[in-house]
């Protein structure tokens, strides 16, 4: 009797764990992340290590790239690939000064 109320059971409870752990998948970092120091802050546009890189229009970056100066060590968090025309920024995240 035991074994056949665990052969009902274990789908249901395999469910449940499986859709319990997808919020902490998504909260992992999608993209790439490129480092460097800045050396300008145009407009929409942030120079790390030579490299411009677009940030996107909307978002928490723009607010972020507001408060980069050059000089200043930073990670960016690309939506794509380093180098394909289409990818923007989509965060910023300034080290702490050492």
């Amino acid at each position: 009797m035991r074994q056949s109320v665990w052969k009902k059971l274990a789908p249901t409870v395999l469910l449940a764990v499986a859709l319990h752990a997808a919020p902490a998948f998504s909260a992992r970092v999608a993209g790439t992340v490129v480092s460097g120091t800045v050396s300008s802050v145009e407009g929409l546009q942030i120079v790390v290590n030579g490299t411009t890189y677009t940030v996107q229009q909307t978002g928490s970056a723009v607010n972020q790239l507001q408060q980069v100066e050059p000089g200043e060590v930073v990670d960016l968090v690309l939506n794509g690939p380093a180098g394909a025309s289409t990818t923007v920024v989509v965060a910023i995240h300034v080290h702490p000064a050492s």
